[in-house]
């Protein structure tokens, strides 16, 4: 991804010809800059080629209808907030920046905008008409490759940031990749391979929606993927949406279906070498046999999660949504089971040891909340109000994840009744906090 002042829409040139009401020149500069010919901007935004010059040379007014020039703005990724412009009549808007959607809708509309516009392209590449012409265009390791890329793209910005904002991006490549495997030419390999990127691709969009609080779609994709897994025989993928589903039946509270799932992974995963995912699950399978209760099978099998981290995590074969494993990692997963078992304080000082030396926002607002709760369920309210507001200013800031503020619930339970003045500015962003993340990617 470039940085910002490398997009088209955020150059001068652009935002001087939407403040001159000239869009048509100005978007035409985004087609020669991603070298499209008239004619493939044309089947992109669904117009005749002829159409397409005729709204360069400024001889139609299509772009001054408000619906269609965000329609077309919607369709190449670029954000909204870029035709300011054309509205205010100036290109000066800097003063308008200190929004409270800009976490949401500019910032990661604008990390993903040449993610949005690249399906575009590929959508452009393979028109619903040739399908239905009987047609259909051949697949390659290009397109294969190109949505690898996508979802290693989504995957790393929730690594870094959460989920906030990219849930509706994320489904519409879905869309995309599901059209291809369902009405594109391709031969058995080139199938399978197919199968598994979009498998990746859709328990990925699954993934960003369960951290968004959105479980309905949560559960449609990890349920999709599951179904590819097992067309493209991938062990990877098909642990990962088992581990999401499992996360899923904890989050509703279906502890034995967890742990079900748990044993299952566990068997399945046996002849995979990574040691980061072994370790992963056999953590995980600690937090589901605390979960239900059973204290040594959960002790036996943090054992082997840890003995796992003692041969090292570093395997360079592992696909990007595993290199969230990492030794603090797994000791967070440990904490959760000693939190299931009612050892609070155990957990309390796993999750501190975490608190201050992760290197991604959101790892440390994900510690920090941990912490925060931990503390609240051992009684030391005060430590936990002055933990919750350190991950607050972080899920405030560079962090979006509806999943990590709920994980404060605990600490405003605990100080519900308290008046103490860190109480009060806990629980007022807190709610504010819940409240202005339901309505993401609902």
């Amino acid at each position: 991804m470039n940085d910002d002042t490398d997009l088209v829409w955020e150059g001068h040139e652009f935002q001087q010809l939407l403040a001159g009401l000239h869009p048509g020149p100005a978007f035409a500069l985004i087609r020669r800059a991603h070298g499209l010919s008239q004619a493939d901007f044309g089947v992109l935004l669904h117009w005749e080629r002829s159409h397409t010059g005729r709204v360069e040379r400024e001889e139609v007014a299509t772009l001054f209808d408000l619906r269609e020039m965000t329609r077309v703005a919607d369709v190449l990724g670029v954000p909204r907030r870029a035709l300011l412009p054309v509205l205010l009549g100036t290109t000066e808007i800097g003063t308008i920046e200190g929004t409270e959607g800009k976490g949401v809708e500019d910032v990661d509309r604008r990390q993903f905008g040449l993610t949005v516009f690249g399906s575009a392209l590929a959508a452009a590449a393979f028109p619903p008409a040739a399908s239905a012409a009987g047609s259909p265009m051949t697949i390659g390791a290009d397109h294969i490759s190109y949505f690898n890329q996508v979802t290693d793209a989504f995957f790393e910005h929730d690594s870094l940031h959460g989920s906030g904002g990219l849930v509706e991006s994320a489904l519409k490549q879905c869309s995309l990749a599901r059209e291809l495997l369902e009405r594109a030419s391709y031969d058995q390999q080139t199938g399978v391979e197919l199968a598994r990127a979009t498998g990746n691709l859709v328990d990925c969009a699954g993934w960003l929606a369960f951290d968004s609080g959105n479980q309905r779609i949560a559960r449609d994709c990890f349920t999709e993927a599951l179904i590819l897994a097992e067309r493209s025989g991938d062990a990877y993928l098909w642990s990962n949406v088992m581990d999401d589903l499992r996360n899923q039946a904890w989050k509703i509270g279906n502890m034995r279906e967890g742990l079900q799932l748990s044993l299952r992974i566990s068997d399945a995963i046996r002849p995979v070498r990574s040691t980061r995912l072994h370790a992963l699950h056999a953590a995980r399978e600690a937090v589901a046999h605390a979960a239900v209760g059973d204290r040594r099978a959960a002790e036996a099998a943090m054992i082997r999660a840890l003995r796992e981290v003692d041969r090292g995590l570093d395997d360079p074969d592992d696909p990007i949504w595993l290199h969230f494993v990492t030794p603090a990692e797994i000791q967070s997963i440990t904490a959760q089971a000693r939190t299931y078992l009612g050892q609070h304080d155990q957990a309390a000082d796993i999750y501190q040891a975490s608190v201050g030396a992760q290197s991604k926002p959101r790892d440390e607002a994900s510690y920090r909340a941990y912490h925060s709760s931990s503390l609240a369920r051992l009684g030391d309210h005060n430590a936990a109000v002055t933990e919750g507001l350190s991950a607050l200013a972080l899920l405030e800031g560079p962090v979006k994840s509806r999943r990590l503020v709920a994980e404060l619930e605990p600490v405003r339970t605990a100080v519900d009744g308290t008046r103490s003045s860190e109480a009060e500015l806990f629980r007022a962003r807190f709610d504010q906090l819940m409240t202005a993340s339901s309505g993401r990617d609902t």
